[in-house]
């Protein structure tokens, strides 16, 4: 029996059956097959609980599912279910018992959803800065067409606070409709998704959230606080008399002067010439892109950072394989005897495993393994991995002590001496990060780096892709079997085999493992499939992304397209007479890609230089005392910004196209 929006995301239907041979990502831990009797209908409009339930008594007598840790839901009494969790939380977890409750899950969902605002917050301020100063630009332009108009109300009598009230009301107005459109939109599309993408897939999408309001406001707050400061400006040297009788802003007419230049152009018809003779003009287009380059390329790059941290929990079957049992403690003799004796394995070794989390900024922590290996194992995995012991010695058999790779300990802040685990947490000796597995007091007594004497060689020809986490060396630690073996809070633990290929044969063998031996009570764990399962979060990431990127670059290209429009209309008696000496219209929209396009460029290597110089900083101050280090090189977010400047040069390049298309060089040169 399923809940109806369970249901609803895996479609199914009542007499449906399901089990682990219909979808192993979907059914992983269901090893013999279930019908589905009944459907668990939601109450009210609010999400109902995604849940399911099957017998008791069915799971307790099947052989597939013994045995099995047995849970306890605690069902609090009306009214004190706070009371109830925090005496869970306080007095029964132990390093016996594992609690659980909402407060724990609802904090995890905080500090993702906190790493996701900062990340949209990023891209927000930037954008919001970039349009302000593109709407601010435009804004003042319009203004200045209005000097005759505002001189001659204040000479009438009209305060300036009073004109600079009504102008900013009219910015306010204009910034307030947009923003509500832009808001009715976003509804219409929200409205559109949650009716044929979230519904379908068991999901609820809430659209009376308020919060993605915070992430829209300073837009038009940016754009009225800058017309503001315009205003001021302009007023600041505002002359009624001279505007009456002069049409210009005051006696001086300091704004008024055409820009002479120093010297002559020896290209007066290059792209460079116009923008470098008008640098206010130039500046205002390259910061405006620049700065809605940063705004897509950082948060990808950071948010990259956490994916890729993902990765020190498989990177060591690059050189092993792992098989685990699905049902019961320990693989089944009969496999383990076809395992060993199958001509691409070289060794199998039985591990046992603690979790050790490691700290990713922003996001908070992933998990790595230290894996207990008996006394004449471990010694082979630390030289498979390509390590030595850099401090300390390796762990005594039977004893509480593990080791840790150069980072991993970095990143803890761990050394040679410190303990770990829930005693010493409870003791105040170290951090305890969210879940770390380690539920016995251990001693570090050693540090492992890359061995300096060769080069880490992977039994696979399968290219090692880009992370952010340091690939000199393993992100792994080792303890000893026998002590995992013989402690009673570790004893039960499942018994992994890692299963070491022969020279060249890792593929091979991977192949086999994963034809032959996966099975409902076996399950087997191979770099190829956990990749694949990565490569799949990273096009998540990649199409999310996408959207964004795609959206910013219509906004971009609107507001860029707006401003060279306006600057491009105020060079039509430029065009006309190049037009009327024999320039073709062809050559000068040419002429007109060129300029926007070389502009566009400086803007996005700008935008480059400026990402770079945060990726630094952040390299500097966050992730390299924590043992990490970011990806420069990583394409994607590079890649995401491309449609930006793309979208700017095609847009601007046909609002323009259009303007000359109606242009007459003829009537040009007689009102000259």
């Amino acid at each position: 029996m399923l809940s109806e929006e369970t249901t609803r995301a895996l479609d199914l239907e009542l007499g449906d059956r399901i089990d682990r041979s219909i979808d192993a990502s979907y059914y992983e831990n269901v090893l013999e097959p279930l019908v589905l009797v009944g459907i668990l209908e939601g109450i009210g409009a609010e999400p109902s609980v995604r849940v399911g339930f099957l017998s008791y008594e069915y799971l307790e007598g099947h052989e597939q599912y013994t045995p099995r840790r047995i849970s306890a839901l605690v069902v609090a009494q009306e009214g004190r279910k706070e009371a109830t969790d925090e005496f869970l939380e306080s007095t029964i977890t132990s390093a016996h018992t594992e609690v659980e409750t909402y407060k724990d899950i609802v904090e995890l969902a905080a500090q993702a959803r906190r790493f996701l605002y900062l990340t949209l917050g990023i891209v927000n301020c930037l954008v919001g800065v970039a349009v302000a100063v593109v709407v601010g630009v435009i804004n003042q332009i319009a203004l200045m067409r209005r000097v005759s108009e505002l001189g001659l109300l204040n000479a009438l009598g009209h305060h300036r606070n009073k004109l600079i009230r009504r102008l900013t009301l009219e910015t306010a107005a204009v910034a307030g409709l947009g923003w509500g459109a832009g808001l009715i939109f976003a509804l219409l599309i929200l409205s559109w998704l949650k009716a044929n993408l979230y519904y379908a897939r068991g999901m609820e999408l809430d659209l009376a959230n308020l919060t993605p309001l915070w992430f829209v406001i300073p837009i038009p707050v940016l754009v009225v606080a800058l017309a503001v400061f315009s205003l001021r400006r302009l007023f600041a040297r505002f002359d009624a008399v001279a505007i009456v009788e002069r049409g210009k802003l005051s006696m001086e007419d300091a704004g008024g002067r055409m820009q002479e230049a120093k010297r002559s152009s020896s290209r007066p018809l290059s792209s460079w010439t116009f923008y470098l003779r008008h640098r206010r003009r130039g500046i205002v287009l390259v910061v405006s892109a620049a700065l809605v380059i940063v705004g897509v390329a950082l948060p990808v790059f950071l948010l990259s950072a956490v994916v890729d941290a993902m990765r020190p929990d498989f990177e060591y079957l690059r050189y092993v394989s792992r098989v685990t049992p699905n049902s019961g403690r320990t693989v089944d003799a009969d496999v383990m005897g076809q395992i060993r004796s199958h001509p691409s394995v070289e060794r199998v070794i039985p591990v046992m495993s603690l979790g050790l989390q490691v700290d990713v900024p922003p996001s908070g922590v992933m998990r790595t393994s230290i894996y207990g290996a008996v006394e004449g194992d471990l010694p082979a995995l630390v030289d498979l991995f390509g390590m030595e012991v850099e401090q300390g010695r390796l762990p005594n058999p039977r004893s509480n002590e593990i080791v840790l790779s150069e980072p991993v300990a970095l990143n803890r802040g761990l050394h040679v001496g410190d303990r770990i685990g829930v005693p010493a947490y409870e003791r105040g000796e170290f951090e305890l990060l969210d879940v770390d597995d380690v539920p016995t007091e251990m001693v570090v007594v050693g540090i492992l780096r890359q061995a300096q004497d060769r080069s880490l060689q992977p039994r696979t020809a399968r290219p090692h892709s880009e992370q952010t986490l340091s690939s000199d060396t393993m992100w792994l630690g080792f303890a000893s079997y026998e002590y995992m073996e013989s402690h009673e809070l570790t004893s039960s633990r499942l018994v992994h085999l890692l299963v070491v290929p022969a020279d060249g044969r890792k593929d091979e063998l991977d192949a086999w493992l994963e034809e032959s031996l996966a099975s409902a009570q076996t399950n087997v764990t191979t770099y190829d499939v956990e990749y694949r399962e990565h490569q799949e979060i990273v096009r998540g990431l990649v199409l999310g992304f996408s959207v964004v990127g795609c959206i910013t670059a219509i906004v971009a290209a609107i507001a860029m397209a707006t401003l060279n429009y306006i600057f491009f209309t105020q060079r039509r008696e430029e065009f006309g007479i190049l037009h009327a000496v024999g320039r073709s219209r062809l050559w000068l929209i040419l002429r007109t890609m060129k300029e926007t396009g070389s502009m566009i460029t400086v803007a996005w290597l700008a935008g480059a230089v400026i990402c770079c110089i945060g990726l630094i900083c952040f390299q500097t101050l966050v992730f390299a005392p924590k043992g990490l280090s970011l990806n420069f090189f990583n394409p994607v977010p590079w890649a995401l910004t491309f449609p930006i400047p793309l979208a700017v040069v095609v847009t601007s390049t046909g609002t323009i196209g259009r303007m000359l298309s109606r242009l007459d060089p003829v009537s040009i040169v007689e009102r000259r």
